[in-house]
């Protein structure tokens, strides 16, 4: 199927008629901005083909504000070779007309007679939708929706189904699905699809075994349980009836009797001993405070002498401070000097090295200006040259294809002229020297060869005439054909200026050679002007006025003396100078903190000493000092006879360990505890233990375990049919699969063959599985971490949308070879494509666009300009 026209009135955003028309066979490019009606053009086609033309649900195909107009889609295109015409109306003067090679048909009918053709169907009623589009919803792709191809290929299966052939269909309904189906129905009620675990009769069976299992093993546990029990059981009675006889907690209470008593009494020496250890640290407590009152007047009296040392030795540190500080007053004022005079030479080195600099500056800008003044005469140059060398190319010029005709036509006459040869008479001489021979009129001599077609005299002089009749068959007509050559070779030449074919195609390669001159120099006027020489000679007064700005801040400079020194000189210097007032500057300071730390301190060591004095002086002193040494006496006396009462009690407490008897107590109340608990719970213990045997041996244990084993080998059995039955079902499934794949591949071949064509195009090494619906399925590509493998889903969205314009592409070839129409239309197919993959499919599309009729409609006209078609704007 090939568009030729198309013809759009009050369609959307096109209320004036437009109309696209020389449609190429292969390939069309329709680039435009958005908003522009690529996307309408395309609508327009499919509601051509898919709408009802008395449908009421396409009141969107309107033009916006108006309500009365009429939608009209006229579209001329061939199929199989036929000229055919399709021409609709919507909404207002509904109207629906087809003409097939001549043969019409309007309405209804001719519009199902065309979705028959093409593959689709209409809906029942209401707008169409992608489920009715078949064949041309598969081809025609909208806009975003190229990545989405799995249900396109549902909706257009039947279709495909039929070009791939009926052996396909049957495989979906032959009796071998029934069988397949059948098996797997039954294997699915064994076992679950995807992990093949139990389920339903199996696993209650499993799960019934297993109840029954674990209902055995907790009899077989309550038996050996019992038995143990009545052992156990014994064993403690026994144990009851000894105690009960030596009842051994009475002789452990009377030895818990004796031992509280001895530690009480030995808490009653401990209680004594920690009052005298108070009584004790109080003796103790005051002799220390009377001892610390005594040395600290005897502190306070050599006080004074450390004062008066005190007083001496910051007087004299007040001293060298002075000195220290007068020291450094005059180095750090020389410091200072110093440093002025660096700065101010470091400014006048800066100062001569930004004159130097702006020198440098101005040296370079007139190379630059001089270089670029150079350039731009070269680049005049190259561009007159430029113009003659165009100018010649264009004077040489041979107008497109008439040199091909030219050899053509010289071909011709070559073999009009060989045909003509072939059938003529021949008439070799070989003459005497002085022989006078004419042939029609024409002296020969020696040895020569003449053909003729046509009645020729031969005269021999001395001799008389011979005729020559030629005898061939068409003569005539082969030396028509041959002048007829002849004289449109020499027209040709005539109107080309040329003398021989030979001199055209010299002309020809010298215009090969001027434009290849005209493209080097233009390359060297590029690479001279590469703005242009515009903007060369606005470049050269750019930097003429920079020079000449430069040149005036340079006399602006005040000019630099022969003794300064160097930049990086006179920098060493300031920093010497700096540092060194850094130096004096902190060390005067230093010296000015220390003259005052000095000061204060000798104000401090005599503000002390004089409180001191002030101490020693005071009248009431003596007294106090004479009570505390009274004090001292008898709190001294206090102490050792406390003392020695503690000594006695310790002795004593020395024979009796406190800590065992509390330990004695305790533990033999524990005991006490522990014996009488231990016969209560034996007791308590038998008393259960006779109950719980009683109930196990009414409960009839070994006959409940007998039953259970019979049950269990019971569904043991079951669970091992059912599992043999699975195994079984699962293998003959597996298969049956097996074969229906390999059938399936086989006769999927066609499809994989044309997808595996256009893979390699756009990944080299790829392969892809086509699915049992059609679609493509797992794709395996080398990547940068080798082979990697994947679902078509599980691809990014620009390699789906490639992957989903190759597939329609192989679809095509597919319908194309069982003879049914094609027609591919891309909207804006490719937008998540990069530079570089889109490189790839042009390639795809170029090769498809020799089988086929592509319509790409992009919004980027500079992605395609490499796609070896013009594109066209939408009118």
């Amino acid at each position: 199927m090939k568009l030729q026209r198309l013809r759009i009135e009050n369609f959307k955003l096109f209320r004036a008629p437009l109309e696209i028309g020389g449609l190429a066979d292969g390939l069309n490019l329709f680039a435009a901005p958005n908003e522009s009606g690529k996307s309408t053009v395309a609508e327009a086609i499919r509601a051509a083909f898919f709408e009802r033309h008395r449908s009421s649900a396409v009141e969107h195909l309107r033009p916006w504000g108006e309500s009365a107009v009429t939608p009209t889609v006229e579209i001329d295109f061939a199929l199989d070779g036929k000229p055919c015409r399709l021409t609709k109306a919507f909404l207002g003067k509904k109207r629906c007309e087809l003409t097939i090679d001549g043969k019409p048909m309007d309405g209804a009918v001719a519009e199902d007679h065309l979705a028959a053709l093409l593959g689709y169907r209409f809906p029942g009623k209401g707008a169409s939708t992608p489920e009715h589009m078949g064949i041309p919803g598969l081809l025609w792709i909208k806009q975003g929706t190229s990545h989405d191809i799995s249900n396109a290929v549902g909706f257009a299966s039947d279709h495909l189904r039929n070009a791939l052939g009926e052996s396909l269909g049957e495989l979906a309904s032959s009796n071998g699905d029934a069988v397949l189906k059948a098996v797997e129905s039954e294997r699915n009620e064994l076992l679950t699809p995807a992990a093949g675990t139990p389920r339903g009769a199996y696993a209650d069976a499993i799960k019934l075994r297993d109840e029954l299992d674990a209902e055995l093993n907790r009899l077989r546990a309550d038996i050996e349980a019992y038995q143990s029990g009545v052992d156990r059981l014994s064993g403690m009675r026994r144990d009851h009836l000894r105690d009960e006889a030596a009842r051994p907690w009475a002789a452990l209470r009377e030895q818990l009797t004796g031992a509280q008593q001895r530690l009480n009494e030995a808490k009653g020496l401990a209680d004594r001993k920690t009052a005298q250890d108070a009584a004790l640290r109080q003796a103790t407590v005051q002799v220390n405070a009377l001892r610390t009152q005594l040395q600290a007047m005897e502190r306070e009296e050599a006080t004074v002498v450390q004062r008066e040392k005190n007083l001496l030795t910051v007087q004299e540190g007040l001293g060298k401070a002075m000195e220290e500080l007068q020291a450094w007053e005059p180095r750090h004022a020389a410091a200072a000097q110093s440093d002025a005079a660096a700065r101010e030479s470091l400014r006048l080195a800066r100062q001569a090295a930004a004159r130097v600099a702006q020198q440098k500056t101005v040296d370079s800008l007139a190379e630059q200006l001089a270089a670029l003044a150079q350039s731009h005469e070269k680049a005049k140059s190259e561009q007159d040259k430029v113009t003659r060398l165009q100018a010649e190319a264009q004077a040489l010029a041979v107008p497109d294809g008439e040199l091909k005709r030219l050899q053509r036509c010289a071909d011709t006459l070559r073999t009009a002229q060989a045909k003509l040869d072939a059938v003529a008479t021949a008439l070799e001489f070989d003459l005497l020297p002085g022989a006078g021979v004419r042939v029609a009129g024409a002296a020969v001599s020696g040895l020569t060869r003449r053909t003729v077609i046509a009645r020729t005299g031969i005269e021999i002089e001395g001799v008389g005439r011979i005729t020559v009749l030629p005898g061939g068959t068409d003569l005539e007509t082969l030396a028509i054909e041959r002048d007829r050559a002849r004289d449109e070779l020499a027209a040709r030449l005539q109107a080309l200026r040329a003398d021989s074919v030979a001199a055209v195609e010299e002309r020809e390669r010298q215009q090969a050679l001027r434009k290849g001159e005209a493209v080097a120099a233009e390359s060297v006027l590029a690479a001279l002007a590469p703005k242009g020489l515009s903007a060369l000679a606005a470049d050269i007064a750019a930097r003429e006025a920079r020079l000449s700005e430069a040149r005036q801040v340079l006399q602006a400079m005040p000019a630099s003396d022969a003794q300064t020194p160097s930049t990086a000189q006179a920098e060493s210097e300031e920093g010497a100078a700096r540092a060194a007032l850094a130096t004096a500057s902190a060390a005067l300071n230093d010296a000015k903190v220390a003259a005052g730390n000095a000061r204060e301190q000798v104000k401090a060591a005599e503000a002390e000493l004089a409180a001191v004095k002030a101490t020693l002086n005071d009248p009431q002193r003596a007294g106090r000092k004479a009570e505390a040494g009274a004090a001292l006496t008898d709190a001294l006396a206090q102490h050792a006879a406390v003392q020695d009462k503690v000594g006695e009690l310790a002795q004593q407490l020395q024979t009796v360990n406190l800590p065992v008897l509390a330990q004695d107590v305790e533990r033999l109340e524990r005991s006490v505890r522990q014996a009488e608990a231990t016969h209560s719970q034996r007791a308590n213990d038998i008393t259960r233990l006779e109950v719980e045997l009683q109930v196990k041996g009414a409960s009839g244990l070994e006959e409940s375990a007998s039953e259970k084993q019979r049950e269990l080998d019971h569904a043991t059995r079951r669970c091992a049919e059912f599992h043999r039955r699975s195994k079984a079902l699962d293998h003959l499934l597996k298969l049956l699969r097996e074969k229906r794949s390999t059938l399936a591949r086989r006769l999927r071949a066609p499809l994989q063959k044309h997808l595996d064509h256009y893979l390699q195009i756009l990944f080299p090494g790829a392969q892809v599985e086509v699915g049992e619906d059609l679609s493509p399925g797992r794709i395996t590509r080398q990547g940068l971490r080798g082979a990697q493998s994947g679902e078509f889903e599980e691809l990014s969205v620009g390699a789906r949308e490639q992957m989903g314009v190759v597939a329609r592409l192989a679809y095509a070839d597919l319908l194309k070879e069982a003879r049914k129409p094609t027609l591919l239309i891309l909207d804006d197919a490719l937008v998540n494509t990069d530079e570089e993959r889109l490189k790839q499919m042009k390639r795809v599309l170029y090769d498809a666009a020799t089988r086929h009729q592509i319509l790409v409609f992009s919004c980027h006209p500079e992605a395609w300009r490499d796609l070896g078609v013009v594109a066209r704007s939408i009118p």
